[in-house]
């Protein structure tokens, strides 16, 4: 199989400048997302997506592909990822099967996971998986709204909400680390989501997108609540 890993890394961030880059342990979230890549023996390319001259050469020292800078629509706020990794894939001559994202910024994650994940996508005929963790608190069927006279209200009118936690059902949030997909099925429903996608359960993860998750996440991985994959 082609498979093709994708690092996108805009330059542009306003909670935390440069979020992409940011180091722990000595290397940047944008290399350990490529070695990631790199070291998951299934994958054929890695190539990064950038606005940034300097996040390339960064990019390229860490052994992934570039095929240039982002089209300059593609790197404002309002981009989304699943355009930018089109706009990607119909610029290379080379055709894949399946398509991996790796966002920098949910550095949590090992090789294995991608292996598991494309295993677990054609034992069940699926055409994408994604990785969730299992959110705790607060649970959706807890959250609030105002309403527009300025009381309280639930989000979600479901009976018993106000019961404990532990009678709840379970629910997942995307964690950001992984996104596994078919080509095709991307190129056809232009979205990481279609209706055959599975869920790849996983610990946790931390979103770097502020200077405080950036401390966070060094401080876990201090005290050995979590492993940060960063070999070369």
């Amino acid at each position: 199989m082609n498979i093709i890993a994708v690092v996108p890394a805009r330059s542009g961030s306003k909670g935390l400048p440069n979020k992409n880059i940011a180091i722990v342990n000595d290397m940047t979230l944008l290399e350990m997302a490529i070695n990631v890549g790199l070291n998951c023996k299934l994958i054929t390319d890695v190539f990064v997506s950038t606005d940034s001259n300097e996040y390339i050469d960064i990019a390229e020292s860490a052994g992934a592909k570039s095929n240039g800078l982002r089209k300059s629509h593609l790197s404002d706020d309002n981009a989304k990822s699943v355009d930018v990794v089109i706009d990607l894939l119909e610029s290379l001559d080379k055709n894949y099967e399946y398509l991996v994202l790796l966002q920098p910024t949910s550095p949590i994650r090992e090789p294995s996971d991608i292996e598991k994940m494309l295993n677990k996508i054609n034992a069940n005929h699926a055409d994408a998986c994604v990785s969730v963790s299992q959110l705790i608190e607060p649970h959706p069927y807890k959250l609030k709204l105002i309403s527009k006279e300025g009381f309280l209200e639930s989000l979600m009118m479901v009976e018993g909400s106000e019961v404990p936690r532990q009678l709840l059902p379970p629910v997942y949030a995307l964690n950001g680390a992984i996104y596994v997909i078919k080509v095709e099925v991307l190129l056809r429903d232009k979205t990481f989501f279609p209706s055959k996608t599975l869920p790849y359960l996983m610990k946790e993860n931390i979103n770097i997108d502020t200077e405080e998750d950036l401390i966070f996440l060094k401080a876990m991985e201090k005290l050995d609540k979590i492993t940060i994959w960063d070999k070369k």
